[in-house]
């Protein structure tokens, strides 16, 4: 009887041991996501799956085989063996143009692929990128005091907009680049208007701001305009 209980026992402990030593994905495969948007402007995540992102997983023949809207992505996806693909984007890939009143919105997508098996724990990370680009607006000190209205006009593709001082408009890449003018009216009523230029040297996920500042010459008595890509610091002056 004694002999019994010890072997047991010993079934018992051996037992135990395995479990412990079990693959963490035992008969599933798992998916980890760790989410992120990148590009302008920045975004502060405080989950491992940005909740500005949706999610869809599409089997191997490209068909939806799961779709998670918007701040409800799980940290941890169980899936089958075989191959997915992955589209992690923003919900507002139709509509970014009109928002904003016209002026867009910064829209995000990216695709990749994962192959799963049983018995796996797969961590993918994605950075996902902005698609379009944005253009703003700087106006130097005490314009407000020297021109009582002013038009500031971007023009890309088919769309058309207007931005004041510390605006922004979002644009499309595929759209070769934007033009823009500037027409303003001082407080003694005199008027001055630009042609519209074309700046095409344009790349998703930047911020172009146009910074006017007042000419040094006193003699034209106009502005000139620097173009700062406010993602890498670079400029490109531009006289007008």
């Amino acid at each position: 009887m004694r002999r019994l209980i010890y072997i047991i026992i010993g079934l018992t402990l051996l037992t135990a041991c395995r479990q412990d030593n079990l693959p963490t994905a035992q008969n599933e495969a798992i998916l980890e996501l760790d989410l992120r948007r990148t590009g302008f402007p920045a975004m502060e995540v405080t989950r491992a799956c940005d909740e500005g992102l949706a999610l869809d997983i599409l089997d191997a023949n490209r068909t939806l085989f799961r779709h998670y809207a918007a701040g409800s992505v799980p940290d941890k996806i169980v899936l089958e063996p075989g191959t997915f693909y992955i589209q992690a984007y923003s919900p507002n890939q139709s509509t970014w143009q009109t928002a904003n009143e016209g002026l867009g919105e910064a829209c995000y997508f990216q695709e990749t692929s994962v192959s799963m098996e049983y018995d796996m724990v797969k961590r993918l990370q994605m950075r996902v990128p902005m698609t379009n680009y944005a253009v703003g607006l700087q106006l130097p000190n005490l314009w407000d005091t020297l021109f009582s209205s002013y038009t500031f006009r971007l023009k890309s593709g088919s769309r058309t907009v207007v931005i004041r001082q510390g605006g922004r408009a979002y644009f499309d890449v595929a759209d070769g680049g934007f033009s823009y003018s500037l027409s303003a009216t001082n407080t003694d009523g005199r008027t001055s208007n630009h042609s519209a230029i074309s700046y095409t040297d344009i790349a998703a996920g930047k911020l172009f701001t146009l910074c006017y500042h007042y000419d040094s010459d006193a003699n034209t008595g106009g502005v000139d305009i620097v173009i700062t890509d406010d993602t890498t610091t670079n400029d490109t002056p531009i006289n007008l």
